[in-house]
């Protein structure tokens, strides 16, 4: 696989390259940039790269432009010291997220992510939905499977995560867009509070006004309630 170095401090730079080196020896790094422009120019001309690991704040500005410029294919590994871009950098489909100092163990992690993708090159098999993602609010970072998600519960602008395992977790995510990260196969939008897991649907009830009353597990005090023109497709969801 071949990868490059997105890092506008050379120490930085060398040090990454040694750490890749003896986390994952199959990885050549041809290039390191410290600049978008000389990253587009660069990718523009070599399509053979399967994986960058990019900064967030470059010479010329914000590693973030390099997505408004171009369409990045390959695997994007953020490396940086500022924890604040971390939901933006899953919007842009990044690979993994680490957070300097680096450590190896979590290096090799994010590569070996990378490599399925990259081995079997083809793009569009590549599903729209997450099956990690990191959730932020406030200074706190989670990185959560989403398989392990029960529902997620929106108020006061704030959705909190319901794990299988009874964890919570705030975030400071807009409901809307954690349903863009979801699979609907397994994840349906009951009202505009609830997004619910398929295996967390312990029991229903039928509801006035040709509504449905879900139970779910864990359990929670708050009432779900999906609305009578959601109904038909809750069902039908039910039922795949």
């Amino acid at each position: 696989m071949k990868a490059i170095i997105v890092e506008d401090e050379q120490l930085a730079a060398n040090r990454l390259k040694r750490m890749i080196n003896e986390a994952a020896p199959d990885i050549k790094v041809v290039s390191t940039f410290e600049t978008i422009e000389d990253t587009v120019s660069f990718l523009n001309s070599r399509k053979d790269i399967e994986i960058i690991f990019l900064d967030v704040h470059l010479a010329d500005g914000n590693s973030f432009e390099l997505f408004n410029i171009m369409d990045v294919k390959c695997n994007v590994i953020f490396t940086t010291a500022y924890d604040q871009y971390a939901i933006e950098a899953f919007r842009k489909n990044a690979t993994d997220y680490l957070l300097k100092p680096l450590k190896k163990e979590h290096l090799a992690e994010a590569i070996a992510k990378a490599k399925p993708v990259s081995n079997n090159l083809l793009e569009e098999i590549k599903t729209p939905y997450k099956k990690r993602i990191i959730i932020k609010f406030m200074s706190k970072l989670h990185s959560i499977k989403t398989d392990e998600i029960a529902y997620v519960f929106s108020k006061n602008k704030i959705s909190y995560f319901y794990m299988i395992d009874g964890q919570r977790y705030p975030s400071d995510y807009k409901l809307q867009d954690v349903e863009n990260l979801l699979d609907p196969s397994i994840f349906f939008r009951a009202n505009r509070q609830f997004i619910i897991h398929l295996d967390a649907v312990e029991s229903m009830t039928k509801h006035q006004a040709s509504r449905i009353k879900v139970v779910v597990k864990p359990a929670i005090s708050e009432t779900i309630i999906v609305s009578t023109d959601k109904t038909p497709v809750f069902k039908e969801w039910l039922n795949r």
